[in-house]
């Protein structure tokens, strides 16, 4: 709970009691009040102030870089009711280390972290920056803009249903063994964001809403690097899609077209080595990306300089644009008529294909207010 500091007198009652005066000494006391108060105000916008509200729907606090709103009751990340065909995929490929669980506390603080851009050097840039739940969690640019106008080295990975990427590896090139390290690694980038972890700790510390936030989370409200990605983390973990036309049709709640369903199966069948190898249903992922189906890049090699790169989920793939690792393919059509490996696919195949994809895009996850930005 957040509580606005109160005025008090030298008896540090907060209440001045006054003797009866005439009226017009008390329209000067009066005007003397007023004036007190407008200072005070003066005084107040000239710094890095916070003022708090409390109701019984929301706890409002603002600071220099936004106004955090958040839910009297916190938003339900825990306990969310997957469809079976997403259920059952989730216990075998679920990368969720036991000492973080999901909890509404823990991810209601990585929401926060996630959108405030006081984690970054100037208070410019957020992970929300680069993340955008408008494109999916990726960026509409092929490369970030970072703190200073930097560019990021690569295209920005859509952070959707990274959950069930089960070695857990994370990045293009899966430098981070966890999600836990690679929520950190933006943040002390000197591109991106731009703090050393000392500053994060320092700048975190500083506002007046995380030490009851974290006090919720993790029972105390000590600040650590460990705390935050953790919290990080929960929040990331917690954005998955299963709300898609696809979803609907694995429940037997609607109907392929024929384009769709003849997509489906050129997308488990075809050549060789199917769609699916890499992108296995229901998620349309799997973590061992294997050589053959990389984009070639003479100046960035992938994973251990094998020429491999992480393959993300394809949900939602058809509602972003700018592809594979360096964001040079623009449209899944330029993609599927292309030369990359294993990526091709016959003209008359394409548009089955495509239709097929379209019914992954889950509009609703991904605008659910618990995913938004806090701040306002």
């Amino acid at each position: 709970m957040f509580w606005a500091k109160t005025v008090s007198d030298r008896t540090g009652t907060g209440v001045f009691l006054l003797k009866p005066a005439s009226m017009k000494h008390k329209q000067s006391l009066v005007m003397a009040a007023l004036v007190c108060a407008a200072s005070l105000l003066q005084f107040c916008s000239k710094n890095d102030t916070t003022i708090v509200s409390s109701s019984s729907t929301n706890t409002t606090v603002t600071n220099t870089v936004g106004t955090l709103q958040l839910p009297a009751t916190v938003f339900n990340y825990s306990n969310v009711s997957f469809p079976a065909h997403i259920a059952n995929a989730l216990s075998v490929v679920d990368n969720t280390p036991l000492n973080n669980p999901i909890t509404n506390d823990g991810a209601t603080l990585g929401r926060v972290l996630f959108y405030d851009k006081i984690l970054s050097k100037n208070n410019t840039i957020s992970c929300g920056s680069c993340h955008r739940p408008d494109m999916s969690f990726s960026d509409s640019a092929i490369k970030s803009r970072g703190f200073i106008g930097g560019l990021t080295a690569r295209h920005s990975m859509r952070l959707l249903n990274v959950r069930f990427y089960r070695s857990g590896k994370m990045f293009w090139d899966e430098r981070s063994n966890t999600l836990e390290d690679q929520v950190l690694q933006p943040i002390q980038n000197t591109t991106e964001m731009g703090l050393t972890l000392d500053e994060l700790i320092s700048k975190v510390s500083a506002q007046t809403y995380y030490p009851a936030l974290f006090q919720k989370a993790f029972g105390n409200t000590d600040i650590t690097t460990d705390k935050v990605s953790k919290a990080l983390a929960q929040f990331v973990r917690s954005i998955v899609t299963y709300q898609s036309k696809y979803d609907k049709v694995k429940q037997g709640l609607a109907s392929f077209t024929q384009d769709e369903s003849d997509g489906e199966t050129l997308f488990l069948t075809r050549g060789n080595v199917t769609c699916a190898g890499c992108h296995a249903p229901p998620m349309f992922l799997t973590s061992n990306p294997d050589r053959p189906f990389a984009l070639q890049d003479a100046t960035d090699r992938g994973i251990n300089n094998q020429d491999r790169f992480k393959s993300g989920s394809l949900r939602n793939i058809a509602a972003t644009g700018s592809y594979f690792h360096n964001g040079s393919v623009a449209t899944l059509n330029d993609m599927l008529a292309s030369n990359i490996p294993q990526h091709g696919v016959a003209a008359q195949d394409r548009q089955k294909l495509l239709a097929f994809m379209q019914t992954l895009t889950d509009v609703t996850t991904i605008a659910d207010v618990k995913f938004s930005n806090p701040f306002k």
